[in-house]
């Protein structure tokens, strides 16, 4: 379920296109589902949110990244020319991706309905969702923070190296003022 270009990116536009998931899924099942049926469907409905998310968050980068400022014939986004960034947007979708350790529909209670074991299975299946895309996130964090820090290294490295450079510069120009 692709976002359409140019269709605002909002959380709204996600949480609906989820709630469509479950509209299917529930449209699929009909009146009496049986369980063999309901699990496949519920494996492939989890499939298909952990995907929306995973273009939801793919779509987003690509409308609010910057183009890089050259020729207009030479112009590419940040996204193709950061490998860096390419790493980052694979590492969230594989992690967001990763096959999930859900529970089958498991009957606890004989007299709990199909339904009912359903709504646990959801309840599993969004938690593990949300848990994958946690782990996104501190693994992004790290990924940032590791980057910057190489970043302020080599930065304060250049400035080690412009200080002397200044140091001997003013040296060398108070020799040739003396003589």
């Amino acid at each position: 379920m692709c976002f359409a270009k140019g269709v605002p990116y909002d959380q709204a536009s996600l949480r609906s296109i989820m709630h469509k998931r479950v509209d299917d899924f529930c449209d699929k099942m009909g009146n009496e589902p049986e369980e063999a049926q309901m699990e496949a469907a519920l494996d492939e409905t989890e499939e298909g949110l952990s995907e929306d998310i995973c273009e939801f968050i793919e779509d987003h980068i690509q409308e609010n990244l910057p183009v890089l400022e050259r020729p207009p014939s030479m112009q590419e986004s940040l996204q193709e020319s950061s490998p860096l960034l390419q790493e980052a947007r694979q590492g969230v979708r594989r992690r967001i991706q990763r096959p999930s350790v859900s529970a089958r529909l498991e009957v606890q209670n004989p007299e709990e309905s199909i339904w009912a074991r359903a709504l646990g299975r959801f309840q599993v299946i969004l938690q593990s969702l949300q848990q994958r895309c946690w782990d996104a996130l501190t693994w992004l964090r790290e990924k940032a923070v590791t980057f910057l820090e190489a970043i302020c290294s080599v930065v304060k490295a250049v400035l080690g190296v412009l200080t002397d450079f200044c140091s001997s510069v003013g040296q060398l120009f108070g020799n040739l003022i003396q003589v």
